[in-house]
């Protein structure tokens, strides 16, 4: 009898070991969603604090994405005495200053003398442009 009870509980022994299976490893976490590029509004936007930074007064003049997902975001500037342009480079996806081309100059003084709209001081050239006059007979007057 001692047989029989050692063999079944081989017997159940052997049908209740259960095999512990471990769940399969998770795989490397997918990489972060790439972040959204810069919109037209942002990047003007950004151009426009780039130029009150450098305390200017700016109009914008043009803004483009190139194929290189740079943003070309072009201005005219101008400070008390000075005008030019600011044209700046933005990366469309890490939203970094990648470029500045300030090309802000100050303007000659012009004295009020100077400000002759027709700039025909001289007497012997009479109008635009030089040589002969068209249309005209040989002695006026």
């Amino acid at each position: 009898m001692r047989i029989a009870l050692f063999v079944g509980v081989l017997l159940l022994a052997s049908g209740c070991v259960v095999h512990a299976r471990h769940p399969p490893r998770p795989g490397p976490p997918p990489p972060p969603p790439r972040p959204s590029a810069m919109s037209y509004n942002e990047a003007v936007d950004r151009g426009f604090g780039e130029c009150r930074a450098r305390r200017y007064e700016c109009r914008l003049k043009d803004a483009n994405r190139t194929g290189r997902d740079i943003w070309k975001v072009k201005f005219f500037a101008s400070a008390p005495g000075a005008r030019g342009h600011l044209h700046l480079e933005f990366d469309a996806y890490s939203r970094d200053l990648l470029r500045v081309d300030e090309k802000v100059k100050a303007r000659r003084d012009r004295d009020d003398d100077d400000d002759d709209w027709d700039d025909d001081d001289d007497d012997h050239r009479h109008g635009r442009g030089r040589g002969k006059k068209r249309g005209h007979s040989k002695h006026d007057d």
